[in-house]
């Protein structure tokens, strides 16, 4: 029933209706079907687009990310490979050894954990409460370490000391048998995003998201939205991309998420961490551009579909006007209401049409003229007024507007009542002159269409086209013209253009700097109201550099090349800083421009709009800005064109760098020193560079398409080949020494690298072996090897290689709990040869003792010369005492015979010292030290002989190196004091002189006896400053004597002792003179008091130093004469002034004849040559009666008086002198 009440409802429509319904549905059918496949296609190709640049970004991340973890883990095991079990047994040097590698907490910034075998921990840095000691070995990283020996990730997790999400890295720490002894574990905070210093996770403006996912652990390690961190992945099913992800697949795709969201999401896996990082982003963002242009499309169909139902309208009622017209008249003439002379129209069928003309003849013409007038005046205002076209009714003679529709109102910002006041020469830009030409064309040769730029009332300037036609209205002649807005189509023409121009500037390679500037230039054309500028970013990634700016002033370039990047730092270092597009509508008022305002002031410049410039990888490489000289904002058109030059920019600016890279590796590939091979995945040779030439002598023609094999040399068997090409295949590379063999048959070594390139599949699709020939290398680090191994003179391992093989031994021995000796053997009076014969035979002497010692030891000692006279042999397997001594004394009696020296014989002894391992010692620098003692005690025994080290040399040799410590401080510390001793005249009984003695108040030990101290001062080099110390305190008591008003104390004279050290060492004496005199204290005052070993140093500085004290008026006094070498000719040369007898001859002279005669025969001899004599150690009346009755001058012993200090000798002088 109703549809049948529907088909009678269609039935009654009129015929109007009907057609215009039919037709306008066509019409909108095709119109939906074509925007429909339009939209759909845009759309496959924007899932395209945004899948590979969604996956690129996606893919530099996981890089990043996957970089960093090989860092952590590459630091921490050149951490771990630095602890040893030793150092894991010591807890508080383990401690101190994790404080002091600073440089791994940037990395690990939870801090680092020593775990031993048993799973606890036993060191941390920084310490958490309760980590150290704490438990590990239920951790899964500890088990995969100890499992596996390799380096684990543990699975992200809060921590049980460090309550943050974070991230364990662990390394295996081995002993010395490769053995796992621990783990070094380090922890990282994943809130701080530490884990990924080196690319930020962010969310991208645009709605892009990003996950890191752990398969393995099954949860979200972390997120930029920090949401799912550490949260369990959703299960199998709820997302089928993500389960794809899970299950290896690296891409993009499209899929619902569990909040029913569409979303395009990518994935990249991360090798070392088997992690997988993932990115989505809604699809109503990513194709909200598609759906704004099927929304367009429809808009523009509806529009379109209401003007075609308007004139299919008005032309269905024109043309069937008439029988609507026939049909009111007949029923008005059946009505009587027009006047009966208006005849009825006929209409229908050809007979109705014909009676309807002969009905109307008499009237047709006028109502004929009059119905057509008013139905085209209703047409025009209709389609005039309704339109959405602007249109306009201009009078070119006055060019006034004489009719505008309101779409012209709308577009222009005028109303039509201010349109019909206003001259077109008020919207259109050119002048009138100009626009009065181009309207007489649209008259005189009826043209159509025109182009020109129109004026809107917001003063944008806009591209018009305009269709025009000529109208003539009563007479006067009138032009129709529709204007249709074509700016946005001329400016995609436009920046067309401009990519068309950079592609083809590209790929004829202009250089970088034409193409930004052509880019513009073209710019500035389009709008002629802003300046342009590219700044490039330099590569530090700090500053920006001009890349183009013709418009802008020099002064203005100048300040701006090279201006810092920064957050705030005016429009483009901010956006350049935070890649982020900045508008500055009034530079004068923001805060980025306050520091530079006066200079945008300078130039002339009010608004800058700048975008950032991006490379594909999304790294910022420059800025395009735009600026004004009037303060504004940039317009939608404004933002898609600065949006569609930065993508150009960004092209150019790429290509134009890999163009650059590329012409790089093709440089380096030819200028290489070093040989590259490329083989295809065949492993057949498909490019080689000159270098290869060179060393191999084959040419380029001669090795592409055939196997690397032609440079076999057949020296490497099989085995070396299979198992390179495993690694090859399983690593994708290898590196390694190889020998091959030239063209001409030469063998030569090489330094070979391999490595493979691979496609987006992973298929191998090239090999690169890059080589050098290392021959002479070899050859020369042999040679440098050997002179830093061997001794020159006398081919015997030198110290290094002793240390060596020391260290060899003793781990040797230490496995097979075997014992070995060591022996230092230092050559006794090689000195006096060297010295006497020259050094040429001192070397000469050297060459056969290494002989003759290694004559006597077996193959598997080592014999090694340490330097100058000194020897030693490492014995491995030899610590019976027996077969020692044996050995020893055999090496003293060889080296006891005479050296041949040209035609000269001449005879140097043996001193050797004797060590044990492990007996004495277990490390290398104790084991040295003990040989060393051992000899020396030796050389102190007589020489010529051999010792063994024992546990009291050590506690002497600890002994003597802290009272040397103490020493060095006794000075400073004020220890020292100056003790006299009288010198009597023997004659008067009087005293005539003093010795100055040194005391040393140790703190602790007391009086220290100079025989022990003065030789250790001679000994560490505090000889000479203890001495002049010594002289200044002597001189200056000697200047209170000789001042004195009392003849018999100013008579008085110091004798100082000096150190045979003093003259060969020192050079303190000539100040020392300078200062007497400075002082103004006579040098008759004091006598210097020097050994017979000086006056046999023939050395000219010597010489110089002793003789300087005689010139200055100085005494010299010879001590000890009688138990060295003295020669009569020394006493003579030097003018020697006092000889003292040394008491070894005074002590026994009563009892024993020899010694009195030798005591006597001193006494002549000197008064003979004009000396006076000084009997040190007088302790009896007889000994002083014998001396006397001698003849001997001067006497000094306890029989006169001790050693005193300072104030005790001032007593004792007034009590013996003054009285």
């Amino acid at each position: 029933m109703a549809s049948h009440t529907m088909f009678r409802a269609l039935q009654n429509l009129s015929l109007k209706a009907k057609v215009t319904s039919f037709t306008l549905g066509l019409f909108l059918l095709s119109v939906g079907v074509i925007t429909y496949k339009f939209s759909s296609h845009i759309r496959e190709e924007l899932v395209v687009s945004f899948s590979r640049q969604q996956f690129s970004e996606t893919t530099f991340m996981a890089e990043h990310i996957d970089s960093g973890l090989k860092l952590r883990v590459d630091s921490l095991e050149l951490v771990a490979s630095s602890i040893s079990p030793e150092l894991m047994a010591d807890r508080k040097r383990l401690y101190s050894f994790l404080v002091e590698r600073k440089a791994i907490y940037k990395l690990y910034t939870l801090g680092v954990i020593v775990i031993a075998r048993d799973g606890h921990a036993i060191a941390d840095f920084p310490q958490a409460d309760g980590r150290d000691g704490a438990d590990f070995s239920q951790t899964d990283y500890f088990h995969q370490v100890f499992t596996t020996g390799m380096p684990a990730i543990s699975k992200p997790s809060l921590g049980r000391f460090v309550k943050y999400p974070r991230l364990v890295i662990a390394v295996p720490i081995f002993d010395r048998q490769k053995r796992i002894a621990g783990i070094l574990a380090g922890e990282t905070s994943l809130s701080d995003n530490n884990l990924l210093s080196g690319f930020e996770l962010k969310a991208h403006p645009n709605g892009r998201a990003y996950l890191i996912v752990s398969p393995r652990d099954k949860l979200f390690v972390a997120d930029t939205e920090r949401i799912h961190t550490l949260q369990p992945l959703p299960a199998p099913g709820a997302d089928q991309m993500l389960d794809r992800y899970m299950k290896g697949f690296e891409g993009s795709g499209i899929t619902t998420n569990a909040q029913g969201i569409e979303e395009l999401t990518s994935a990249k896996y991360i090798p070392s961490a088997d992690w997988f990082v993932m990115s989505h982003m809604p699809t109503s963002l990513a194709f909200e551009r598609i759906t704004h242009i099927r929304n367009e499309a429809v808009e523009v169909a509806a529009i379109v579909s209401l003007c075609v139902f308007a004139l299919l309208w008005l032309f269905l009622r024109h043309e069937l006007s008439p029988l609507s017209r026939s049909s009111e008249l007949i029923e008005k003439l059946a009505n009587g209401v027009l006047p009966p002379l208006r005849r009825i129209p006929l209409e229908g069928s050809p007979e109705i049409r014909k009676l309807q003309a002969s009905f109307n003849h008499l009237q047709q013409q006028l109502l004929h003229d009059e119905e057509i007038l008013r139905e085209d005046k209703a047409l025009y205002r209709s389609m005039f007024t309704n339109n959405t076209a602007v249109k306009l009714l201009i009078d070119p003679s006055n060019n006034m507007i004489v009719d505008a529709n309101p779409a012209a109102a709308a577009y222009y910002g005028w109303p039509v009542e201010e349109l019909l006041k206003m001259h077109i020469t008020d919207i259109y830009t050119m002048t009138p002159e100009l626009l009065k030409q181009e309207l007489e064309l649209a008259l005189r040769e009826h043209r159509q269409v025109f182009h020109f730029q129109n004026r809107l009332a917001t003063g944008e300037i806009r591209e018009v086209e305009v269709h025009s036609g000529h109208v003539n209205h009563h007479g006067k002649d009138l032009l129709y013209s529709v204007v249709i807005d074509v700016t946005e189509r001329e400016r995609a023409l436009h920046r067309e253009h401009i990519r068309s121009e950079v592609l083809e500037m590209l790929a004829r390679g202009r250089e970088l700097n034409d193409i930004l500037d052509a880019i513009v230039r073209q710019v500035e054309t389009e709008q002629p109201q802003v300046l342009c500028s590219i700044l490039l970013l330099d590569k530090d990634g700090q500053h920006l550099l001009i890349g183009a700016a013709p418009s802008f002033p020099d002064f203005f370039n100048q300040a701006v090349h090279g201006f810092k990047i920064g957050i705030g730092h005016g429009s483009c270092g901010h956006a350049a800083a935070t890649g982020m597009r900045t508008i500055v509508s009034d530079i004068q008022s923001h805060p980025n421009w306050a520091p530079y305002k006066e200079l945008a002031a300078q130039a002339g410049l009010a608004s800058c709009w700048s975008e950032p410039v991006f490379s594909s990888k999304g790294s910022v490489l420059g800025t395009f800005a735009l600026y004004q000289r009037q303060i504004a904002s940039p317009s939608k058109s404004q933002i898609h064109l600065i949006e569609e030059m930065a993508k150009i920019i960004g092209i150019a600016i790429e290509r134009k760098q890999d163009e650059d890279e590329l012409q790089l590796a093709s440089t380096v590939f030819q200028a290489s020193p070093e040989a590259i091979v490329i083989t295809n995945a065949d492993n057949t040779i498909v490019a080689v560079n000159p270098a290869f030439t060179r060393i191999t002598q084959y040419e380029a023609h001669e090795a592409i398409g055939r196997d690397p094999k032609l440079l076999s040399s057949g020296q490497q068997g099989k085995e070396f080949y299979r198992a390179m090409w495993s690694t090859i295949q399983t690593l994708g590379s290898w590196q390694g020494e190889i020998v091959n063999r030239r063209k001409n048959g030469e063998i030569y070594s090489e330094w070979l690298t391999i490595n493979t390139v691979r496609n987006e599949d992973g298929e191998v699709r090239q090999r690169i072996a890059i080589f050098s020939d290392i021959t002479d290398k070899k050859r020369s680090e042999e040679i440098i090897w050997r002179q830093a191994n061997y001794d020159i003179l006398t081919g015997l391992p030198n110290r290094r290689l002793f240390h060596d093989r020391l260290i060899q031994e003793m781990k040797r021995e230490g496995r097979e709990q075997n014992s070995l000796a060591l022996m230092f053997i230092d050559l006794d009076h090689f000195k006096e040869v060297n010295d006497t014969l020259g050094h040429e035979a001192g070397d000469n002497l050297l060459m056969q003792a290494s002989r003759r010692i290694a004559g006597c030891i077996r193959e598997s000692d080592t014999l090694a010369r340490l330097g100058g006279d000194e020897f030693t042999i490492i014995l491995p397997g030899l610590a019976d005492p027996k077969r020692l001594g044996t050995l020893a004394d055999t090496i003293i009696q060889v080296l006891s015979k005479p050296f041949m020296i040209g035609e000269t014989s001449t005879y140097v002894s043996a001193s050797i010292g004797i060590t044990l391992y492990p007996q004495d010692a277990t490390d290398l620098s104790s084991l040295l030290k003990n040989a060393d003692q051992a000899m020396y005690v030796a050389k102190g025994r007589g020489r010529n002989q051999y010792s063994y080290f024992t546990a009291s040399m050590q506690e002497a040799a600890q002994t003597r190196m802290k009272l040397g410590n103490d020493l060095r401080r006794a000075l400073d510390g004020g220890q020292f004091e100056i003790y006299y001793q009288p010198i009597i005249e023997l004659s008067s009984g009087l005293p005539a002189k003093a010795e100055a003695l040194l005391r040393w108040h140790h703190p602790k030990l007391g009086f220290v006896s100079p025989s022990v101290f003065i030789p250790m001062a001679e000994e560490i080099g505090l000889i000479n400053e203890i001495g002049d110390w010594v002289f200044r305190q002597a001189a200056l008591k000697a200047k209170q004597w000789c001042s004195s008003e009392d003849r018999r104390l100013s008579a008085m004279q110091i004798s100082v002792n000096k150190s045979p050290r003093q003259f060969i060492t020192g050079d303190s004496n000539l100040s020392l003179l300078s200062w007497l005199h400075a002082l103004d204290i006579p040098p008759s005052c004091i006598v210097v008091e020097i050994t017979e070993g000086l006056l046999m140093d023939d050395r000219a500085e010597v010489q110089e130093k002793l003789l300087a004290f005689r010139d200055a008026g100085i005494q010299v006094s010879l001590d000890d004469f009688g138990t060295g070498y003295s020669a009569m000719s020394y006493l003579q040369r030097f003018d020697i002034d006092y000889l003292k007898i040394d008491q070894s001859f005074v002590r026994d002279m009563v009892t024993n004849p020899g010694d009195q005669a030798i005591a006597e025969a001193i006494i002549v001899m000197a008064h003979k040559l004009g000396m006076k004599v000084v009997a040190e150690g007088v302790e009896t009346a007889a000994q002083r009666d014998m001396l006397l009755s001698a003849g001997c001058d001067y006497g000094q012993g306890y029989l006169f008086a001790k050693p005193m200090s300072a104030e005790d000798f001032d007593r004792y002088l007034d009590d013996t002198v003054t009285a």
